[in-house]
C-alpha cells in the first residue's frame, strides 16, 4: 500500500490550551516515529509525525495503515485493542510512548483518529496519545472502506497551576492584628469554646472520684 502522501496535518493542529510564545522554554523541532498493532500482533511502522514547532503548531504527517479493512473487522470483533507506540526524538532526548484504544472505536470511526502530543512548559514531549472522535460504545457493523487513516494532530500545552494569593492573605492577617490591638474585635465563641481549658478538668476529676468511690452495697 502507497505511502500516503505528507498532509499538512488537518492543522487544525489544534493548541488545546494555546500559550504565549515566550512560556515555552525550548522550540526545538521533533520527530515522532509511529508503528502500530492489531491485538497481540507484532508492530508495524505506520509513519512519522514530525513537529517542526511546537509554538505555532507546525506539524505533518506521513503514515500508511499497512493492514487490511478485514484485519480491523476482525480485530473489533474479537474486542481486541489497537496500539500505538510513539518513539519521540527531541532535544538529543529519545523516549518512547504506549497508547491504545478498542480497535471496534478505530473501525467504526473508519480509521479517524487523534493523536495528541502532550508538552510541558518546558517544551519537552512528555507524552503521546490516541483516541478516536467515536463515541465511547462500539455500536455495530460498518461497511467496507479503504484503510487510509484521517489523523488529527493535536498538541496539548501543559497549564500553570493556581497560584495562591499571598498578599491578599498577609493583608487580612495585619487588619486583624490591628483591630485586635485597638480593641474593635469581640470573642464571639461559646462559652465552652472559651474556657473548655477549665471545665475538662473539673469532668475529669469527677469522674475519677466517682469511680474511686463506688456505693456499697446494702447488706
Amino acid at each position: 500500500m502507497a505511502l500516503q502522501s505528507v498532509l499538512q496535518c488537518f492543522i487544525a493542529v489544534c493548541l488545546l490550551s494555546t500559550p504565549s510564545k515566550g512560556e515555552l522554554e525550548s522550540d526545538a523541532s521533533s520527530v515522532v516515529q509511529l508503528s502500530h498493532s492489531l491485538g497481540s500482533r507484532p508492530f508495524e511502522p505506520r509513519g512519522q509525525i514530525n513537529v517542526r514547532s511546537l509554538k505555532s503548531g507546525s506539524v505533518n504527517i506521513q503514515q500508511d495503515s499497512s493492514y487490511d479493512w478485514k484485519d480491523y473487522k476482525e480485530a473489533a470483533e474479537a474486542n481486541e485493542f489497537y496500539h500505538l507506540e510513539a518513539f519521540v526524538k527531541y532535544n538529543g532526548i529519545e523516549r518512547t510512548f504506549l497508547t491504545s484504544t478498542k480497535a471496534c472505536l478505530l473501525y467504526e470511526s473508519q480509521l479517524a483518529d487523534i493523536i495528541t502530543i502532550h508538552v510541558d512548559l518546558l517544551g519537552n514531549i512528555y507524552g503521546v496519545s490516541v483516541a478516536t472522535p467515536h463515541s465511547q460504545q462500539c455500536t455495530g457493523t460498518v461497511l467496507e472502506f479503504e484503510p487510509n487513516f484521517n489523523t488529527t494532530v493535536l498538541i496539548s500545552y501543559m497549564e500553570h497551576g493556581p497560584v495562591p494569593d499571598v498578599a491578599m492573605y498577609v493583608q487580612k492577617v495585619e487588619q486583624e492584628k490591628v483591630a485586635k490591638e485597638r480593641g474593635e474585635t469581640k470573642d464571639n465563641r461559646s462559652f465552652i469554646a472559651k474556657y473548655w481549658m477549665y471545665i475538662v478538668p473539673l469532668v475529669l476529676v469527677f469522674m475519677m472520684s466517682g469511680a474511686s468511690n463506688p456505693e456499697q452495697p446494702a447488706r
